[in-house]
């Protein structure tokens, strides 16, 4: 009830601030990407999309259900199966880019967490639920060329269980699923060794997957922006996408 409270009041807080800069016109004198940034969460279309009530029952039922999950002091938390509806109906009303933390994957083991096995057997089941639902809402729309959807996280996870039946950091190979985006769909880019240990063919960093979004964004990832000196620094260093999804 606490939560629900501190959210009524940060609407209530964000209404008046927008009836008060509609009747004193100063919107023009707010830095422009504040402007654009305050917009985007105080316009009708907006808040509406965060509302869940309005999808039939039905649909909601295709993403899942809210699921137990753990953290690491084994207090228990929710897989939010209504943030991936809430991705999609962000999208529809206008919003370009929609970022989705959902669950909690860093499984080193140990007393605190189980292990790796234990955390995902409950995991997967939900994330699969939930995603493949999202996916083929956007097909079914007839969004899967315009929204591009992609699944990541920072590193892979170590070849090998740790002492403590879990898996550590581990950059040296990880993996990431694209879906959509007028990419190109169906197939396995790149390999590893057999224990998942390092690439075997061409490896593929964070900056060609982000190069990748680019493309699909139409963003020129060559641009330049000028730091605090006006000296140009790149947006990538490494420009070039995963060739086999262009």
């Amino acid at each position: 009830m606490d939560r629900l409270q501190n959210r009524k009041q940060l609407l209530g807080s964000l209404d008046n601030v927008r009836r008060r800069f509609d009747k004193q016109n100063e919107l023009g004198a707010v830095d422009a990407f504040t402007a654009q940034a305050f917009d985007m969460i105080s316009t009708t279309a907006v808040r509406e999309a965060f509302d869940i009530s309005r999808e039939p029952k039905s649909q909601v039922a295709q993403y899942g259900r809210k699921g137990m999950i753990f953290d690491y002091n084994k207090s228990p938390a929710h897989w939010d199966h209504e943030a991936f509806i809430r991705a999609r109906r962000l999208v529809e009303a206008g919003v370009p880019y929609v970022s989705l933390q959902v669950g909690l994957w860093d499984h080193h083991g140990g007393d605190a967490q189980g292990s790796i096995f234990n955390g995902y057997r409950t995991l997967l089941p939900l994330l699969d639920k939930s995603l493949s639902a999202l996916i083929t809402d956007l097909y079914q729309r007839g969004l899967d060329k315009d929204v591009a959807v992609i699944v990541w996280g920072e590193f892979g996870r170590t070849p090998k269980l740790n002492v403590g039946g879990g898996r550590d950091h581990w950059p040296q190979a990880g993996c990431a699923l694209f879906v959509g985006g007028g990419l190109k769909m169906g197939q396995c880019v790149g390999a590893t060794d057999r224990t998942a240990s390092v690439p075997i063919t061409r490896p593929y960093g964070p900056q060609n997957i982000l190069a990748t979004l680019y493309h699909v964004l139409g963003i020129d990832s060559s641009s330049t922006l000028a730091d605090l000196n006006g000296r140009p620094v790149a947006l990538l260093d490494d420009r070039e996408p995963i060739a086999e999804l262009i």
